[in-house]
This record gives structure tokens, sequence and C-alpha cells, in this order.
């Protein structure tokens, strides 16, 4: 299958699921990442707000503030460009492109370098640390530009064996599903 086959597959298995899925995948996530190393030591972390279908992190982004971690999520900055903001309330975003949740235009910007640890979303991920997105390359184009530790962050059906992928395409040092960890990076642990 081509990126796009794989993309409609995934799309129409995530639109199956029901309220109570998701709401047991986020709790399962969130009990796999909470205790990962590169998250428990991450000063700064960057997530993400699901959207269309999307493994929600809404326990992860609530840990993070209580833990006092510096919380950021994308912002979309124009076509394929994304900046990471910061947030304080989850509860406080906004709809921006494609209809997503984004941090207004008045949360702080934080540089790419600044963070220690990405939880990534993805339509679909391999077992070595591979990633098939929305297809717009703003993920691409602003992990080339951090070396904090990427985790990729997808339901159980989205983690296959083998993803297309290309030279430009990131690759995650961790990806967590609700049943299983796959750790590609062992000095990220």
């Amino acid at each position: 299958m081509n990126k796009d086959e794989v993309r409609g597959q995934m799309r129409r298995m995530r639109r199956a699921l029901s309220a109570e899925a998701q709401r047991e995948a986020e709790e399962a996530v969130f009990a796999r990442v909470s205790p990962l190393s590169a998250y428990r030591r991450a000063r700064t972390v960057m997530a993400y707000a699901a959207a269309r279908g999307e493994l929600p992190l809404g326990r992860v982004l609530a840990d993070a503030l209580a833990a006092g971690k510096t919380l950021v999520l994308p912002r979309c900055a124009g076509e394929g460009v994304m900046h990471g903001h910061r947030v304080d309330a989850p509860d406080r975003l906004v709809k921006g492109a494609y209809g997503i949740l984004e941090p207004g235009a008045d949360c702080p910007r934080v540089e790419p370098e600044e963070i220690d640890l990405i939880l990534v979303p993805g339509t679909a991920f391999d077992v070595r640390g591979h990633r098939i997105g929305q297809g717009g390359g703003y993920y691409d184009r602003y992990l080339n530009r951090t070396r904090a530790v990427r985790v990729g962050v997808c339901h159980d059906f989205a983690l296959l064996s083998a993803v297309p992928s290309e030279a430009h395409d990131a690759r995650m040092d961790i990806v967590v599903t609700p049943g299983r960890t796959v750790i590609i990076r062992e000095e990220t642990t």
C-alpha cells in the first residue's frame, strides 16, 4: 500500500471507534507514557490536541501541567509550517487551521530547541519508527528543527510492521499505543 491508501484505511478505522474506546485508549496511553524516563525527565513537553480520531492525550496534558512541566502545543503558522506555543490550560485552546484546536495568538512561542520531548500524532507508525502523518509535512519540517525525544502515539491498529517512508520523513525514538511501547532508540529510555 502507498501512503494515501494507508491513510484512508486508518482514517476509516479511527472513525469506527466509539467514544468509550477513545477514552480507554487515552487512559492506556497515559499509563505507558507517564513512566517513560524520557517523559519524567522532560521539563518541556510538546503534545497535540487530538483531531479526526487521533488518540486523545487529555490525561497526559493534565499530568504535564500538574507536574510543573512547560506544556507546548502546535499552532499552524501557514502552509506546512507550525510553531510550538506554551499552554497553561488545555481548555483555553481555540479552533485554528483545519478545525484543529490550537493555542491562541497570545500564547508565548517556544522554540524547537527548548523542547525535551514531543508526543507526535500519526495516521500510522511502524516498529522501526517510521510515521505517516496527515500529508501536509508539518511535523516532518518541525521535527527536523529539534533534538527532542520523539514519541509517536497511535491506536494499536495503526502500529504496522512497515509503512512506506521517504528520506525526508522524520523517525520516532519511541512509539506508544494503548497496548504496546516500542523503543527504537535505547538511549531515549
